[in-house]
């Protein structure tokens, strides 16, 4: 018998679709991971070379800034989705659960127009960035890549948070 494809779930009318959380968990948690692994990398080259052989790696700071940010605006959408960001519950100690779900959603909503705004707000520096041809100092890299990766990242994060909001998951 056939196995069933893990990218493929069925819909409500029984037709197969692409499974959108499942592509977007496993192309952005290899593209963090990967990321991850070249920030160790240029790291432990810059070390190594830095310490034994008194040549550090030339835009080791630069390229080690530009993958960090890429990092996290890699991982914010899988964070946002997994529900994973820090949560401080003082507030709904001892309320009843119509009540908690009126609050995960005001959350939820609140954390979609901040980050709807911080999209809005990247976008606008990238394009800035983009006319103005910013580049890092000592490689000239260009910036505005980063900065709509940042505006795209966060404004998925918002589309999730939005989801949230409407659809407010029960209580774990």
């Amino acid at each position: 018998m056939a196995q069933p494809d893990p990218q493929k779930t069925d819909d409500v009318l029984g037709q197969n679709s692409l499974d959108i959380g499942l592509i977007m968990q496993n192309s952005l948690g290899v593209a963090a991971g990967l990321l991850l692994f070249c920030l160790i990398l240029v790291t432990c080259v810059d070390v190594v070379g830095r310490y034994f052989f008194s040549a550090p790696l030339s835009g080791a700071f630069e390229v080690t800034e530009i993958m960090l940010a890429a990092l996290v605006f890699t991982a914010l959408p899988l964070t946002t989705e997994r529900r994973e960001h820090i949560e401080v519950d003082l507030l709904n100690v001892g309320l009843s659960d119509k009540f908690q779900k009126l609050l995960s959603a005001f959350a939820g909503l609140f954390s979609a127009a901040l980050l709807a705004t911080l999209a809005w707000r990247l976008a606008s520096h990238a394009a800035s960035s983009f006319e103005d041809g910013a580049v890092t100092n000592a490689l000239s890299i260009p910036l505005a890549p980063f900065g709509f990766l940042a505006a795209f990242s966060c404004m998925v994060s918002a589309c999730i948070a939005f989801l949230r909001g409407i659809h407010p998951p029960r209580n774990r």
